[in-house]
């Protein structure tokens, strides 16, 4: 029971972040990196709070957390903001599967600060991905020329290294403040952080109610995975939740193939490909 429980909502949680990171994209080309990023942090916040409500006791119980949070907070609105600059100027089927590497950079940090043990799997799990993501980022000739990025690989990696700094923290925060109220204080100190930016980048256009509804989308996508990961490894299994929600960017990159038409070429099939095992590999094992 606990394995069809841990299967069910790691397949969840891997539908709403593949759908919400595509759905992400679409706003992005729509109306830029930083809308999206600061509407989909307010939108979230409020959706999440029906949630948290329960736990707001342990903000007086925990105050370290509370500021262990704000500055993981920060961090978010960074990695938030390195992710759909990426997915702006990226393409999404290169742009996601490295994000998705954060897991590496999250038990670097265990091994280096909590004195884990980095086994054989795990060395397996992290060369994989090395070998992915280079395998990935590899341009054509034909790319080159046409000056397409296999843009947003720069910031991806500054998403997959801010991430993994995001998850190594956010452990002993969720363990302190429960598994919802972490996750609305990074929201609403990102949304302060991203309001900042807004007024000091100050970007051209508005927000129509056509792209509005996108970030609305991807609020709730993001949301519902969060949720169904937090579920999840409440009554079912960590190992299980966490390895098959962690390929989120298999159905990033379905959804981009259907609808957007991207193809990888060979060799960056065989790199996500290896992204995938290695990154399967690290959520069984960590």
């Amino acid at each position: 029971m606990d394995i069809a429980l841990s299967l069910a909502f790691g397949l969840l949680t891997a539908t709403g972040f593949g759908t919400a990171d595509f759905v992400a994209k679409l706003s992005t080309n729509r109306v830029g990196f930083l809308r999206t990023a600061l509407f989909m942090q307010i939108i979230g916040s409020v959706l999440l709070l029906p949630f948290a409500f329960n736990d707001v006791y342990r903000l007086f119980l925990q105050p370290w957390a509370i500021v262990e949070g704000m500055m993981l907070g920060v961090v978010n609105a960074l990695a938030t903001l390195s992710l759909y600059k990426g997915f702006e100027v990226g393409r999404l089927s290169i742009v996601s599967p490295i994000a998705s590497s954060y897991p590496v950079v999250s038990i670097l940090l265990a091994v280096s600060f909590l004195g884990e043990r980095l086994t054989t799997e795990l060395l397996l799990g992290i060369g994989l991905v090395i070998v992915g993501i280079i395998l990935v980022s590899i341009q054509t000739e034909q790319e080159k020329v046409r000056k397409r990025l296999t843009g947003g690989v720069a910031y991806a990696i500054g998403y997959m290294v801010l991430g993994g700094v995001l998850f190594f923290g956010l452990k002993p925060v969720s363990q302190a403040l429960g598994v919802y109220l972490p996750v609305l204080l990074l929201r609403w100190v990102s949304a302060f952080v991203l309001v900042i930016a807004f007024f000091a980048l100050k970007p051209r256009g508005v927000t129509r109610l056509n792209a509005f509804s996108l970030i609305i989308a991807v609020a709730i996508f993001d949301t519902f995975a969060n949720v169904a990961y937090n579920v999840g490894v409440s009554f079912g299994t960590v190992s299980i939740v966490s390895t098959i929600g962690g390929l989120f960017s298999a159905v990033t990159i379905l959804l981009a193939r259907f609808f957007l038409k991207e193809k990888l070429t060979r060799h960056q099939m065989v790199g996500f490909l290896t992204i995938t095992a290695g990154v399967a590999i690290l959520g069984f094992f960590a």
